[in-house]
């Protein structure tokens, strides 16, 4: 059997990526469920919220269910009943560590795996080590040794904040599978996005999304490290990404501007799935192990930072931070920098008050050491420091005189390297940024 030209499709995992895949389909006016073993999530989703913040996501997810196109159930046993099209989009959770734990991924195959339909298509994207989908078919085989059904993956990256846009015009259009029929039925599937499909195997298909995010790490990385030696020579590490996007060998969108480590969990899992894998055969992949001690050490610098501005003993002093996820357009704290940075702040004696526009309030209930504020003037008011971590829009258009008259004293760091210098001294404040030459650390 083969999936019917008019498909129910059952998207599996519906935190992030799988909340905005089936408000896509579901646009385009394919039948869609969407399913979680979180009822929390489920409930959300069904009056038409997402359970993370992305822009105009709300929106789809609401004219979706108005359509009748979409709907949402934390029945795993049941849900793919009927459905020739099963998409794995679980956002894979990873550890301390960044790397990937694929226990509910399993948990969830084994509960839907029952109900699965002959001829089936199991289309993966949740961000998983290479290998991972030959360990869902050997599984699935073992558990219904009769079942015709096909597997396929594709690399993920729909990035937070523009995830919809993406969704609708893939970056990265690959489809990977083993068996040329699953290639043939998702291209059918796939004809309304107008996209020409890059096809590979299995492996390949699971080794690019590793590859890709592997790069983006050793750009970051490197734009790091030459900013850190600009501050200490007095050369302009921004400028210098700049004109490096001129060359064509490096290109437009290199990722070089200096700053704080990379974060999220999404570059370092795909990192730590090919340094785990070097472990594993005995490969060695001493770029990619200093490419990871590099990024965990850069995010020290906010504290070196401090103790030029306030001294050696930090203990009781109040520092307030502005912004909390590890992103500008999420709501989501998972992994973030500024959570990081923070226990790095703590635990050398400051006191952290702190603001964000977007970040999760039942997030922020779970998580210690610093005190939150809705009010971002509140949360500065005597503060001998402000730090801005994640690059919110909404901070360029604080009024920056009330800022300096709210606060104790005129430390102002800068991670983002949003605004000009000269602005910011001319109203007293003694201004700290990343890379761009302004004294050493």
């Amino acid at each position: 059997m083969r999936p019917s030209l008019t498909p129910t499709i059952c998207v599996i995992g519906t935190w992030h990526q799988g909340a905005v895949a089936a408000a896509c389909l579901a646009d385009l006016g394919f039948s869609v469920i969407g399913a979680d073993p979180d009822p929390s999530l489920i409930a959300k989703l069904a009056t038409g919220k997402a359970g993370v913040f992305e822009p105009g996501l709300d929106d789809l997810l609401a004219r979706g269910i108005d359509s009748g196109n979409l709907r949402f159930t934390a029945d795993l046993t049941s849900c793919c009943s009927g459905c020739p099209f099963v998409f794995i989009m679980f956002d894979t959770p990873v550890d301390e560590q960044d790397l990937s734990d694929l226990t509910g991924i399993f948990a969830a195959l084994d509960a839907i795996t029952p109900s699965l339909e002959p001829g089936v298509v199991l289309y993966v994207t949740a961000q998983v080590p290479v290998g991972t989908c030959d360990q869902i078919k050997t599984r699935i085989q073992k558990a219904r040794p009769d079942l015709e059904f096909g597997i396929a993956y594709s690399p993920e990256n729909l990035r937070l904040g523009q995830a919809i846009k993406v969704y609708r015009e893939p970056l990265l259009p690959v489809l990977g599978s083993d068996q040329q029929w699953v290639l043939e039925s998702l291209e059918a599937l796939f004809q309304p996005f107008h996209v020409q499909w890059h096809h590979v195997n299995l492996r390949t298909a699971e080794m690019t999304k590793h590859a890709l995010n592997s790069f983006l790490a050793a750009q970051i990385t490197l734009g790091n490290e030459l900013g850190n030696l600009c501050d200490e020579v007095g050369a302009d590490g921004a400028r210098i990404a700049q004109l490096l996007r001129l060359e064509p060998r490096v290109g437009a969108k290199a990722m070089l501007m200096p700053g704080l480590a990379f974060s999220g969990g999404t570059i370092a899992r795909d990192l730590q799935a090919l340094r785990k894998l070097g472990d594993q055969t005995a490969c060695d992949t001493k770029f990619l192990d200093g490419i990871w001690e590099s990024n965990k050490s850069q995010n020290h610098l906010v504290l070196r930072k401090i103790r030029k501005f306030l001294g050696a003993d930090l203990t009781g002093q109040n520092v307030t931070v502005l912004g909390l996820t590890y992103k500008p357009g999420t709501s989501t704290l998972r992994r973030s920098a500024s959570l990081e940075i923070i226990n790095d702040l703590v635990a050398a004696g400051l006191t952290v008050r702190a603001h964000d526009p977007k970040a999760d309030r039942d997030e922020l209930k779970k998580i210690r050491g610093f005190t939150f504020f809705e009010d971002p003037y509140t949360a500065l008011k005597g503060a001998r420091m402000a730090i801005i971590l994640t690059g919110w829009p909404e901070y360029r258009d604080l009024d920056f005189q009330k800022v300096r008259a709210e606060m104790a004293d005129s430390g102002f760091i800068d991670t983002q390297n949003m605004f000009v210098a000269e602005e910011l001294t001319a109203l007293g404040f003694v201004y700290m940024d990343i890379g761009r030459g302004r004294g050493a650390i």
